[in-house]
C-alpha cells in the first residue's frame, strides 16, 4: 500500500541505527587509516556517514541540488576535467538515487500535477530533435541540457512532498540566492579576490559601452550578470513568504538581510528587465492582497525621490541616457529581435534546431554587428551558438518551433493557475502564502524572459518542482495556520 512521507523527523530507531552505522564506518576507517601508514582513509568514512544519512533521510540531497545547480561556480567545477564529477552532476545522481530506494522501499508514488502533461510534450519535442530538424550534433547537446533542467525538477517535485520538505526545498532557494548576492558584494567590494573553474569565475564584468563611466556588472557566481539579475529578481519575492509565515522577530532580521542583499545583488547587476519583473510580482502580491497599496506607493516615491543618493555610479545613465539608448545595446537587440521574426517566419512550425539562432544570425546578418559575431566564432572568443534571441519565448520558437512553443508556455500558464488555486483556497495558511510567493516568482520570471533568453536558467526549473511538491502537499495533507503575533 503506498503512503506519503510524514511531517515528522525519521523516527528513534532508525535515527539509532544510523549513529551506529556511523560509528563503526568511522572506526573502520580510522583502523584502515592506521594499518595504511597514515593515508586519509578517514575521508571515505565521512563519505560513507554522509551516503548513509542520505539514505536515512533524502530531504539532505535538496540543499546540494540547490545550491549546485543555481549557482554555476559551485556546481561546475569539475576535477581531472570530468564533467561528471561536479558537484551538480554528484548532487542530481545522488538525489536521484536516494529517491528511487526511498520510494520504492516506501512504496511511494511520483508526484503529478496538470502541468506535467503539457511539459513532457515539450520533453518529447525536444527529444526528437534529431529527427525534426536537420543539425543532429547540436540536437544531441539539446537532450543533454534539458535533461539536466528536467531532473531537478523532478527531484524537486518528489523530494519535498512534506510540510518538512516544502521548508527545507523554500530554505534552500532562498538561502542559495542569499549567498549568490554575498559573491556578488564580493566582487563589488573587493575586486581583488579571483576565483575560477574551468572559465567560470568570480568577477565583475566590465562595460564601458556608450557610458561616460566605466561600471562593473556583477555576476554572482552564476557566470553571467543578466542571469544573476533574472535569479535575483526571481528568489527576492520568495522572502515575503518568510516575512509572512514566520512572524518571529529573528527570522524577520534575517530575511530582511536576504532581500537587501539580493535587491543590492540586482541593483549591481546594473540590468533593466529584472525592474520590470519585480514591478509586476509587486503588482500581483497587491492584487492578492499579501502587501498593502499604500506602503508600496510610499516605497516607491521614496525610494524615486533618493535614488541619486544610493544608486551606484552610471546606473541611471544606463538606464535612461539618450546616448546608450543609441549606441548600446538597444540598437543590437533591435536586429536581434527584428532577425529572430524572420527566423519564425522561416520555419515557423518545427524552428531551426537547438542553439541555431546564432549561426543563422550570422549566416543572414549584413550589417557590422553580424560581421563581429563571425569574427569573434572564428576567433573562438564567442562561439556562434552563444548568440541567442534575448527572448525567452522567440528563442525557444526559433530553436523548437510552434510545436515546442505552445505546449512549454500551456505549462507555464498552469503552474501559474495551480498556485493560484492554493493561494485562493485558504489564503491565511503557509502553503496559500508559499503559493502566492511562487506565484510571484515565477510572475517575476516570465517577465524577465521578455529581455533574455532565461528557459535554461536553474532557479526556474527547481522553482516549478516546489511548486508540484506544494500542490501534492496542501491537497493531500491540508493547510497549515500560520502564527499570528
Amino acid at each position: 500500500m503506498s503512503r506519503t512521507p510524514s511531517d515528522s523527523l525519521p523516527d528513534p530507531d532508525s535515527t539509532r541505527r544510523l549513529l551506529v552505522w556511523a560509528i563503526v564506518a568511522v572506526a573502520l576507517s580510522a583502523l584502515l587509516t592506521v594499518a595504511g601508514g597514515g593515508m586519509p582513509v578517514l575521508l571515505v568514512g565521512v563519505v560513507l556517514v554522509f551516503l548513509l544519512w542520505t539514505l536515512h533521510d533524502p530531504m539532505v540531497t535538496v540543499p546540494l541540488i540547490v545550491l549546485s545547480q543555481v549557482i554555476w561556480l559551485i556546481g561546475n567545477y569539475a576535477p581531472g576535467g570530468v564533467a561528471m564529477l561536479s558537484p551538480s552532476k554528484l548532487a542530481l545522481l545522488l538525489a536521484l538515487g536516494v529517491w528511487l530506494v526511498h520510494a520504492l522501499r516506501e512504496h511511494i508514488p511520483p508526484t503529478y500535477a496538470p502541468h506535467m502533461l503539457p511539459l513532457s510534450l515539450f520533453g518529447l519535442v525536444v527529444l526528437l530533435g534529431p529527427l525534426l530538424t536537420p543539425v543532429f550534433d547540436d540536437s544531441i547537446t539539446g537532450i543533454g541540457k534539458y535533461a539536466v533542467m528536467f531532473l531537478p525538477y523532478l527531484l524537486i517535485a518528489n523530494l519535498a512532498i512534506s510540510r518538512r520538505g516544502l521548508t527545507i526545498a523554500a530554505a534552500s532557494l532562498t538561502l542559495t540566492a542569499t549567498v549568490s548576492a554575498g559573491l556578488a558584494m564580493v566582487e563589488r567590494f573587493l575586486p581583488g579576490v579571483q576565483l575560477a573553474f574551468d572559465g567560470i569565475g568570480l568577477g565583475a564584468h566590465v562595460d564601458d559601452n556608450s557610458l561616460s563611466t566605466v561600471i562593473m556588472r556583477v555576476t554572482g557566481g552564476i557566470g553571467d550578470a543578466n542571469w544573476f539579475s533574472y535569479t535575483m529578481a526571481t528568489a527576492l519575492p520568495l522572502c515575503l513568504y518568510w516575512w509572512r509565515a514566520y512572524p518571529g522577530f529573528w527570522i524577520r532580521a534575517a530575511v530582511a538581510g536576504a532581500a537587501l542583499l539580493q535587491f543590492a545583488g540586482l541593483i549591481f547587476s546594473y540590468t533593466r528587465t529584472p525592474m520590470v519583473g519585480l514591478a509586476g510580482a509587486i503588482v500581483l502580491l497587491v492584487w492578492l492582497r499579501r502587501i498593502a497599496l499604500g506602503p508600496v506607493i510610499a516605497a516607491t516615491v521614496l525610494a524615486a525621490a533618493t535614488a541619486p543618493l544610493w544608486l551606484p555610479e552610471g546606473f541611471i545613465e544606463r538606464f535612461t541616457s539618450k546616448q546608450y539608448i543609441e549606441e548600446g545595446s538597444t540598437p543590437m537587440r533591435r536586429e536581434i529581435f527584428d532577425m529572430a521574426l524572420d527566423l519564425v517566419m522561416d520555419k515557423p512550425l518545427l524552428g531551426h534546431g537547438y542553439q541555431q539562432y546564432g549561426p543563422q544570425f550570422i549566416a543572414r546578418s549584413t550589417s557590422e554587428i553580424g560581421a563581429e559575431w563571425e569574427r569573434r566564432d572564428i576567433s573562438g572568443d564567442e562561439p556562434a551558438h552563444l548568440l541567442r534571441a534575448h527572448n525567452l519565448y522567440l528563442d525557444i520558437w526559433v530553436q523548437h518551433g510552434l510545436i515546442g512553443l505552445i505546449p512549454l508556455m500551456f505549462a507555464y500558464a498552469l503552474l501559474l493557475r495551480e498556485l493560484l488555486q492554493i493561494a485562493r483556497a485558504d489564503a491565511d495558511s503557509r502553503e496559500g502564502e508559499l503559493a502566492a510567493c511562487l506565484l510571484a516568482c515565477l510572475v517575476s520570471f516570465y517577465l524577465c524572459g521578455i529581455g533574455g533568453h532565461s528557459q535554461e536558467l536553474k532557479i526556474f526549473w527547481i522553482m516549478a518542482g516546489l511548486a508540484a511538491a506544494l500542490r501534492r502537499v496542501f491537497w493531500s495533507h491540508g493547510p497549515s495556520p500560520v502564527p499570528r503575533t
